[in-house]
């Protein structure tokens, strides 16, 4: 077989092995725990995973019920378009950030919180705590999402 058609295959079989849909969703372990603020329950918004050091196609997030706690899901969007959605996380180390509930016109809330999170085989139960003082204002408007034009 030619060189190049060598480096050819092997390039293809590099990039088909990406589009898997199956892939790290098959490897998830259970991820809970509560969230705090001054040693009180956070009572809702929500917590997004993001993989510390890689990047990913999953989505890690999870949302925060009234007594503070929340369980972890990963979502990943198939090549067919449709939205796989599994319980637990990635084995791995994260950065998690907090956004307060919102009707979603504003961004900028968000707080990435000072402690990682290891997700590690077999399941985590961690306890996150927010920052005593949370960042003021009320976010910026989401430029998707501006109002409509007076006419």
């Amino acid at each position: 077989m030619p060189r190049h058609a060598i480096i050819s295959t092997a390039l293809f079989a590099l990039f088909c092995s990406g589009c898997d849909d199956a892939g790290p969703m098959n490897q998830l372990h259970p991820l809970s725990g509560t969230i705090q603020r001054d040693g009180q329950p956070v009572k809702d918004g929500g917590l997004i995973f993001i993989p510390d050091g890689s990047s990913s196609s999953l989505i890690v997030n999870g949302a925060v019920q009234a007594n503070g706690t929340f369980t972890v899901r990963t979502e990943k969007t198939l090549s067919s378009g449709k939205l796989e959605i599994k319980p637990g996380a990635p084995a791995g180390i994260y950065k998690v950030v907090y956004h307060p509930a919102s009707d979603g016109a504003t961004m900028g809330l968000e707080v990435e919180l000072a402690e990682r999170v290891t997700v590690e085989p077999g399941g985590t139960e961690v306890l996150l705590t927010l920052p005593s003082v949370m960042p003021k204002g009320r976010g910026e408007p989401r430029d998707d999402h501006l109002p409509e034009p007076k006419n």
